[in-house]
């Protein structure tokens, strides 16, 4: 008798096809499939919602991938998660996997005890799992999770095809999001060492491809080509110093900017709570291990990196006051240092096998296996035909919702720009 593939739905937002997706997203949200379990996985992109006839192919498990979770952040949410509320009925295992669980914490939390998660992967260890979720926390099984891993498909596609140090075009590359102000200090950090690397650079001679600009953003596979380019990419930890459990500070920002949009983050932040600015909530991130396969080298604001990467060892340290940046980027210009830091970097990270795709579903597929054991499973039916159906209405509804997701945004637009008319 042919043994049915456990079949998962794994729910993910995103306005427009994979291919624009961010590489990182994307090899996140495709992590099961790297697997040795062959799972029957559904992808259903949440922009539009997701209907209510999805039950009828009875889900072993239901995933809600990061992109979906970030709905808590629109002003819609309520209105779409209403929606969605036959999900919390379901009879199988639910698993979330969230990311920025500072922001909205408290919704989140909520969010996913409504729904009756048993499973969060989190990027955060115990002391912080307390703190962003006082409801669930003793409730759900969590598990240590990063934000993102390393692809080995593509990291022995890229090991055939990267130039040498010394061939390179560029001497740093860096791309980031001017972020808001209510995502703390240590937002802004991300910033400024854009703003204070590109002109310090000028003085050593160094050739520079930085910018913060939104028009200047680099997407799908175009990502890891720039990476490549660069023998140094600089950046910091992922994350945010400030807790906004319910989007209450960003609230306060936001009104503060409306009256006096020139104020400073310093000037904003002398105007909130003591202490707001104070947490960390700090992660590794993708980039730093793209950065590894690519063999370029990170020059890193000095931090934790969850223990993988270490200072000296693995990347060039940058203080966070920047007082020895003349010293690092004299670093960079070194050939054999930064090829050196590279491929110790290559060797213990990537070729180590710890932190790839790979590994990342062999854990999911351990934490799943268990919950089946113990939980409840649906009687499924192996109905093929309908989950192909299923799929083709599913790709029409996400073209669909995509172009309303475009003209939602014209009118948002045209809003704004008849504020500052009457204004």
């Amino acid at each position: 008798m042919a043994i049915v593939p456990r079949r998962i739905l794994v729910l993910y937002w995103f306005r427009g096809s994979l291919n624009k997706m961010r590489v990182g997203i994307r090899y996140h949200l495709q992590a099961l499939e790297h697997g040795d379990v062959k799972y029957e996985i559904f992808y259903y992109n949440a922009v539009s919602g997701v209907p209510e006839w999805l039950r009828l192919f009875h889900f072993d498990a239901v995933l809600l991938h990061t992109t979906f979770l970030c709905m808590r952040w629109s002003y819609l949410f309520h209105h779409w998660k209403w929606g969605l509320r036959w999900i919390r009925d379901l009879e199988c295992v639910k698993i979330a996997m969230p990311q920025d669980e500072y922001d909205h914490s408290e919704i989140l939390d909520e969010w996913l005890y409504e729904w009756g998660v048993s499973v969060i992967f989190s990027n955060f260890d115990e002391h912080e799992r307390k703190i962003l979720y006082p409801i669930m926390h003793g409730k759900a099984d969590f598990y240590k999770c990063f934000t993102g891993s390393i692809d080995e498909v593509i990291a022995k596609e890229y090991e055939r095809r990267l130039l040498p140090i010394e061939e390179r075009p560029n001497d740093i590359v860096y791309r980031a999001t001017n972020l808001p102000y209510w995502f703390g200090s240590h937002g802004q950090l991300k910033h400024r060492i854009a703003e204070v690397v590109a002109e310090r650079a000028k003085f050593h001679g160094l050739k520079c491809d930085i910018s913060t600009s939104q028009e200047d953003t680099i997407v799908g596979d175009r990502w890891l080509d720039f990476l490549a380019s660069g023998r140094a990419v600089i950046g910091c930890e992922s994350g945010s110093s400030v807790l906004d459990r319910r989007g209450e500070i960003q609230a306060q920002i936001r009104n503060m900017l409306e009256e006096n949009p020139v104020l400073s983050f310093e000037e904003v932040s002398a105007r909130l709570p003591r202490g707001w600015d104070g947490y960390r909530f700090f992660a590794i991130s993708p980039r730093h291990f793209e950065s590894v396969v690519t063999k370029t080298c990170q020059v890193l604001v000095e931090g934790f990196y969850d223990g993988v990467l270490v200072p000296h060892e693995h990347y060039i340290p940058l203080k966070r006051d920047f007082s020895n940046i003349d010293d690092v980027l004299e670093k960079v210009r070194n050939d054999q240092y930064v090829r050196d830091m590279v491929e110790r970097a290559y060797k213990k990270i990537y070729l180590s096998g710890k932190y790839t795709y790979q590994k990342m579903a062999m854990d999911f597929e351990k934490v799943i296996s268990k919950q089946w054991e113990h939980g409840r499973t649906p009687n499924r039916s192996p109905n093929r035909l309908m989950l192909r159906l299923g799929y083709l209405a599913g790709h029409i509804r996400d073209r669909v919702g995509a172009e309303m997701a475009r003209m939602e945004d014209g009118f948002w637009q045209s809003v704004r720009k008849l504020e500052r008319f009457r204004r």
